[in-house]
């Protein structure tokens, strides 16, 4: 059972299409970098590949994270309505919009203090978020270089998911 769930994703052939730039992605900014996918309410990993920070933040495959971190934030902003997530607090809707509006949702120290992250969606075929790419850094990075990076290597592996035809 173990090894079955190990072998799980949510798009067939993501995890290999994405390996590539998920590593240059994490060895370009120095970022613990992972998959996540919406799970009874919270951010999963799915894959994570550890950078410079990954001591003070570890990200490992199975942790289950709050909604509300940066990669929960950006499926849930673009996931349908009645979601069970917690509930939002009222200026959700609003950074939904924003998120959505941006393509990527940021977590300056939010959820856990001394840690950043920037996700974006992971988009299949019919171009609806399936997962998300997440960056984790420490405050003292600068955030725009990170987004950009984060951005880029989200297009790269969104479009060869979006040509890859599922099994």
């Amino acid at each position: 059972m173990f090894r079955l769930g190990l072998g799980w994703q949510p798009h067939p052939g993501m995890l290999a299409l994405a390996r590539r730039p998920v590593h240059e992605l994490a060895r370009a900014t120095g970022a613990t970098v992972g998959i996540f996918v919406l799970r009874e309410g919270r951010a999963l990993t799915a894959a994570a590949v550890p950078g410079e920070w990954d001591t003070f933040a570890p990200m490992r495959a199975g942790t289950a994270f709050p909604w509300t971190t940066a990669a929960g934030k950006v499926l849930v902003a673009g996931a349908p309505a009645g979601l069970p997530v917690d509930p939002p607090t009222k200026a959700w809707s609003r950074e939904a919009a924003q998120i959505r509006e941006a393509g990527f949702a940021i977590d300056r120290q939010e959820v856990a203090e001394g840690v950043c992250c920037v996700a974006v969606p992971l988009r299949g075929r019919s171009g609806t978020a399936v997962a998300a790419l997440c960056a984790l850094v420490d405050p003292s990075q600068p955030l725009s270089p990170l987004t950009a990076s984060v951005v880029r290597a989200g297009r790269v592996i969104s479009a060869s998911m979006q040509g890859h035809p599922g099994r």
